[in-house]
């Protein structure tokens, strides 16, 4: 049987001669280092060889393309849609499902290898190279729909259209990571309003949620069930 690269466990040889461990666990981690320093289109194979230490056809023997090593970072993070599928099969109200994938999706993205408009324009110029990415957005966008329409048949959210107010929901979660990303100029040099990616989730996740909520005096009692759910 033909051994693939991913299965390897040790790589071809370093410069210095010396075999890593997991190295493509390793082209990964300094892969994701140079998209969150320099940006996706900045950033070269080359740079990555040189980063984790690999001549550049070793680099090539594990990733074919820069493409390539998108995919399984995105790939290896897909928390928002597992916490959709999990809760989809509790007994949390809808608020409080729409409220914890929300905020999960928030995390993930501030954690995420580059910024989440960076990734969307890579999966759209290249759609059937990014099909698995642009599949998993669709299911998580309908996940929520489904959740924004349980919660208006149930009289705990008001929304018209339940496409229409996810569409609002996710660039409320998109703008406010691109913000954590990349901080509004503030000429009177005041910190960043988003000093964590927690700070991001619960703004990003309220801001949404509050807008939907037929009581919006039951918004604290969603936020804390919603990250009680989110522990578990």
């Amino acid at each position: 049987m033909t051994e693939t690269p991913a299965a390897r466990s040790v790589g071809r040889p370093r410069r210095t001669g010396v075999a890593g461990a997991d190295p493509r666990r390793e082209i990964l981690q300094a892969a994701s280092r140079l998209f969150a320093e320099r940006g996706y289109a900045q950033t070269t194979m080359t740079q990555v060889a040189r980063e984790v230490g690999l001549g550049q056809s070793s680099l090539y023997y594990w990733f074919r393309s820069k493409e390539d090593l998108l995919k399984a970072l995105v790939s290896a993070n897909r928390e928002s849609l597992d916490v959709a599928e999990r809760l989809a099969a509790g007994d949390a109200s809808p608020a409080v499902r729409l409220y914890a994938v929300l905020h999960a999706d928030v995390l993930q993205m501030c954690g995420g290898a580059l910024d989440f408009y960076d990734l969307e324009r890579a999966a759209g110029s290249q759609p059937d190279v990014f099909a698995e990415v642009l599949a998993d957005y669709g299911r998580l966008r309908q996940a929520l729909e489904d959740i924004v329409a349980a919660g208006v048949e149930a009289g705990e959210l008001v929304a018209p259209d339940a496409r229409l107010a996810v569409l609002a929901c996710l660039a409320q979660t998109e703008g406010v990571q691109h913000r954590f990303r990349v901080p509004t100029p503030d000429e009177t040099g005041r910190p960043a309003a988003l000093a964590t990616a927690q700070d991001a989730a619960r703004l990003a996740a309220t801001t949404a949620v509050r807008a939907l909520l037929a009581d919006p005096s039951a918004l604290e009692e969603v936020q804390r069930l919603a990250l009680r759910e989110l522990e578990d």
